[in-house]
């Protein structure tokens, strides 16, 4: 803690401090303020003692430079702001802590939350009745304070003559996105705001949404109870000296010269386009049409103020929709207290919602909570292999974690399984923590016997170390059938016998039967065969049969799993020590996946092993040392050359852990059974070892949100309080209601990345409707009337309700969204797996001939690509040319008019006015792209094909083979419609020969050569559903 100086020592080292600094006060004289800017560094620089003083005792330390400043004559009644403290004041909110109580800090985040401006009283003066004496009193406190007694003896009923008054009010500032790491939760606080710094246009850029910088003060603020006594646990506020607007959207990027200059260049290379759309989430491959919209959704249209006042959207939204990447069931998932799970066992149904934590994989003890489970039927699965024996198993699209170097940098990038290659890197983890102490309970049971003797044993409730060493050993050199369990040891290893008689007498209070034999194996080894005759403890261990490592060792903690592991190793493992790659220990198993399960379970004490063949070998120096300490073995004979190895492993050389393993072997799998859990947060998890991914459309969200300044990335049920849009909240402070921005608010001027879309909840996506097209959000509540700027840019994603996304079905029915909110994106893309031999080979040529060299259009630096975006946003306008609108209209009208076959009662709607709207915004971006102020004919072109592949995707009806946008936006295509008329017509026109009941089998008669039987069934059941007919008897059909 810095010394205090003297109020005298401080006042004159204000004064020298103030006299170095006239000319920053002049500026501010002249341009008619009285707000002095001290920078924090020059006052460093001048008295290290001033500036400690004024962080230690920043409200005494102010009160003195202002008055220093007042006593030089340059300014009156000013006010002393701070700008640029050092880096270790600068605390994040997460950080606070009572040490920093009544210090000087500073901290930076985003307005999630601003009350009203309001006045606030800071002085007041009162009368005495009794002798008439003025009397000022500072009001400091919450509370207002009133005399509590004059100078003439009297101690209440004084008279208020006048307040002085400012303007003051409270905002939340919230962590920002960037800052928080895995599944973290942003963490918030309340700032104070009075005077100068709630001005008008301070007022516009502290807006929720803005991101900004606070200097002030910390302050604890008592929390009343509903007895009005006061808490103990108080709650923390800033009182704001300075807040600093940090806003930057595209548009208030500053580009310099240089910057321009490079642009310029980048912009007059023919490929700019290709090399933007390189440049977009380049760790996926393909998807360049989706890949192309997203580069012209950065740069936008051009918004337009029309003749009657209205106005044009730029902003373009995208919708994603796309299959989930999955894992088969068998996939062992490390939850978050190192507990390993088959995935299979997180959930039981199809978007089942569950309340899992587990380990992320980004470095030490990271977790995040799994919501979701999900289960898909009869999947194609691919199998990547690496070269310590992991493997993965799961969909084509499932992405896993791809470790390269560039240049001499390490590059971590998601990569879908079907892009990977023989010779990738996938990363892996290279220790599992494990906090689990308690024992768990083992649920054995005795078996309920009708005939025979009775259980004379114990069966153990809990799984303790001793269980854990018998099952070790049991899965090593053991078998269980219905009415025993017995194991083996050999001669060699006698010595283990007596403990393991020990154990089972202990846990079971049973002693095993021993019968001794010879095999001939040429040495006539002696083997020595227990056997516990009970079918209360063979039926209780029948899950042994599986030949795996059991879910009660899996679901223990790191001592019962040493005993296991040790006993297992003891059953079925050696130890070699013979010179130079002949030295490791070794694990023996023909059930390759009991490798897998104990290769996962070596992680749980940071133990690297590798899959030979049958055998899983622990060779490095550093990793058989370990072993050595943390599990060892049993017998004398292995202790004794394990002693002799590990003296041996400290001259090894191999040392470091390895995080990322190359794949040897990719295999195609028939189609089983998949899973996947969602994890809103980090989308991230360990599996089998290995870092996994949700999906490729996560990736290209995460991504993007990255590279937008204003960038927001929320998940569908990972949204505020606030939702999407925006909520009146409860204000203490002001005793009122304040507004707080959502995340359409907060990413103004930005861009939103909105994962899993189809889960938010049913309000935000209704107030979404406004946000999307007139770039604002109207909020009435608790009487306030608001209408927030929500001009951003939505790049949105959503699941397919039924697991798959189906082309012949409409996209309206397979997506949880209404068709009004479906119509507010200008381009809908599904992201689908389907097997393509042409396709797949063009991707292998492509992937191999970038491990061979470099590509000779290197993507853009995202810095640059920022810059560059930026750069179009900020100056370039373009407008259509007379070669373009010619292309757009024509493109236009041909398609509405195009020719349908067939007797068609209602002709199809190809394209509407809202495509045409979006077809201009994308020309407009892609001008943007080329920094163009002119929409040529090949812009025009670009985007017609893009619209094209789109609506193709989408928007096509099988059954007519054209373009139907009602099949989009409603659900039912204009095919679907006209059979709908015709069998409204004809049951009118049956009703008029035979009466109002009409019999179904005549109905079906008439139409049956132009409708099928199933067509017919549908039609009536959408008429049955509008309550246009209804069944007044079996067999029969009526019209309402």
């Amino acid at each position: 803690m810095a010394k205090k100086l003297k109020t005298e020592e401080l006042i004159l080292e204000a004064r020298s401090f103030i006299e170095s600094y006239k000319a920053e006060i002049g500026k501010s004289v002249k341009e008619g303020k009285n707000v002095i800017l001290l920078n924090f560094d020059e006052l460093g620089s001048f008295s290290i003692e001033l500036a400690d003083n004024l962080i230690e005792y920043p409200e005494e330390t102010l009160q003195i430079f202002e008055v220093a400043m007042e006593e030089s004559g340059l300014v009156k009644n000013p006010k002393a702001r701070l700008i640029e403290l050092p880096d270790p004041y600068t605390i994040k909110i997460r950080n606070i802590r009572a040490k920093h109580l009544n210090k000087l800090i500073q901290i930076e985040g985003i307005v999630k939350q601003s009350s009203e401006v309001r006045p606030q009283v800071v002085n007041a003066k009162f009368e005495c009745p009794s002798c008439g004496t003025l009397l000022s009193i500072l009001q400091i406190e919450r509370k207002f304070r009133e005399p509590s007694r004059c100078s003439c003896g009297r101690k209440s009923g004084f008279k208020l003559l006048s307040k002085d008054m400012v303007d003051a009010q409270r905002i939340v500032i919230e962590e920002s996105p960037e800052e928080l790491v895995g599944g973290e939760q942003p963490r918030r606080i309340q700032v104070f705001l009075k005077e100068d710094l709630v001005e008008p246009k301070m007022e516009e850029k502290t807006t929720p949404g803005s991101k900004v910088r606070v200097v002030g003060t910390l302050k604890e603020i008592p929390i009343h109870l509903p007895t009005g006594s006061i808490q103990t646990r108080f709650d923390l506020a800033i009182e704001s000296n300075n807040i600093i607007p940090l806003e930057e959207s595209f548009e208030d990027l500053e580009i310099s010269d240089e910057d321009e200059k490079q642009i310029r260049e980048l912009a007059a290379d023919p490929k700019i386009v290709s090399l933007l759309v390189e440049s977009i989430a380049p760790s996926i491959f393909g998807y360049e049409e989706m890949k192309k919209a997203i580069a012209l959704q950065l740069f936008g249209g051009v918004k337009k103020d029309r003749s009657d006042a209205t106005k044009s959207r730029g902003d373009i939204h995208i919708l994603l929709v796309g299959d989930p990447g999955c894992l088969i069931g068998d996939e062992r998932i490390v939850l978050g207290n190192g507990t390993i799970e088959r995935i299979e066992n997180l959930g039981s149904t199809h978007l089942e919602e569950i309340n899992t934590q587990i380990l992320t994989g980004e470095g030490g003890k990271k977790r995040d909570m799994a919501t979701v489970f999900h289960y898909y039927r009869y999947q194609p699965v691919i199998e990547v292999i690496t070269e310590s024996g992991k493997s993965i198993k799961g969909t084509p699209n499932h992405p896993l974690l791809c470790v390269s170097n560039k240049n001499g940098k390490i590059l971590r990038e998601w990569k879908r399984l079907d892009m990977f290659r023989v010779g990738d890197k996938v990363a892996a983890v290279t220790s599992i923590p494990c906090t689990i102490t308690n024992p768990i309970l083992t649920n054995f049971k005795p078996t309920y016997h009708t005939y025979g003797p009775k259980f004379k044993g114990v069966l153990p409730k809990f799984v303790t170390e001793e269980l854990g060493a018998f099952l070790g050993y049991l899965v090593g050199d053991g078998w269980v059938q219905k009415t025993r369990v017995d194991f083996v040891v050999s001669e060699q290893e006698i010595d283990i016998l007596p403990k393991l008689l020990k154990l089972t007498k202990k846990l079971f209070d049973l002693t095993p039967k021993i019968n001794k034999r010879k095999l001939a194996d040429g040495k006539k080894v002696q083997l020595y065969y227990a056997t516990i005759n009970s079918s209360d403890i063979a039926e209780n261990l029948l899950f042994l049969k599986e030949k795996r490592v059991p879910e009660l060792i899996f679901h223990s903690g790191n001592k019962v799993a040493s005993n296991f592991l040790k006993w297992l190793f003891e059953a079925d493992g050696c130890v070699f020590n013979k010179g130079r790659g002949r030295r490791s220990i070794s694990f023996k198993a023909k059930n390759i996946e009991l490798l897998r399960d104990v290769q996962i379970l070596l992680l749980r004490f940071s133990i690297h092993s590798r899959i030979v063949g049958n055998s899983l070998m622990i060779r490095r120096g550093k990793e058989i040392i370990k072993f050595a300490e943390k599990i060892g073995f049993v017998s004398k004979k292995k202790q004794t050359i394990l002693k002799e190895l590990t003296k041996e492993a400290k001259k090894f050389r191999r040392f470091n852990s390895q995080r990322s393993e190359k794949i040897i072997k990719i295999l195609k799998h028939p189609n089983q059974d998949v899973f996947d859990i969602e994890v809103p947060n980090t989308h991230r998890f360990i599996a089998n070892g290995i870092i996994s991914h949700n999906t490729a459309k996560s990736v290209i969200l995460k991504f993007i949100s990255s590279i937008a300044p204003k960038g927001r990335y929320v998940a569908g049920k990972g949204a505020s309080a606030a939702g999407i849009t925006a909520t009146v909240v409860r204000d203490d402070f002001i005793k009122g209601w304040s507004l707080e921005g959502g995340a359409m608010v907060l990413s103004n001027r930005g861009l939103i990345c909105i994962d899993e879309l189809e889960k938010m909840d049913e309000h935000d996506r209704s107030a979404m409707h406004e946000a999307m097209e007139q770039g604002s959000v109207s909020i009435s509540k608790a009487n306030i009337q608001a209408t927030l700027r929500a001009e951003t840019s939505v790049l949105a994603a959503a699941n397919p309700k039924f697991g798959r996304f189906d082309p012949y079905q409409p996209i309206s029915q397979q997506i949880d969204l209404a068709p009004s909110l479906l119509n507010r994106f200008d381009v809908i893309f599904t992201i689908r797996d389907l097997p393509d031999r042409a396709k797949d080979e063009a991707i292998a040529t492509h992937v191999l001939s970038e491990h061979k060299h470099e590509r000779a259009s290197a993507s853009i630096d995202t810095i640059l690509l920022r810059k560059y975006i930026a750069y179009a946003r900020q100056r370039i306008k373009p407008v259509l040319t007379e070669e373009a609108v010619h292309e757009i209209k024509k493109f236009y009208v041909d398609l509405r008019n195009m020719p349908v076959g067939g007797d068609s009662l209602v002709k199809p709607i190809p394209i509407s006015a809202r495509q045409l709207e979006a077809l201009i915004r994308l020309g407009e971006a892609h001008a943007k792209i080329r920094l163009s102020s002119k929409i040529i004919k090949e812009d025009a072109l670009a985007v017609i094909e893009l619209i094209k592949y789109y609506l193709m995707q989408v928007g096509y009806d099988y059954e007519t083979k054209t373009f139907d946008i009602d099949k989009l936006i409603t659900g039912v295509t204009t095919s679907q419609r006209n059979k709908v008329i015709m069998l409204r017509e004809t049951i009118s026109r049956l009703e008029s020969r035979l009466g109002k009941l009409i019999p179904l089998e005549e109905l079906k008669k008439e139409l049956i050569e132009k409708m099928s039987e199933k067509e017919i069934d549908e039609a009536l059941e959408k008429l049955a559903i509008s309550g246009d007919i209804f069944y007044p008897r079996k067999g029969y059909v009526q019209k309402v």
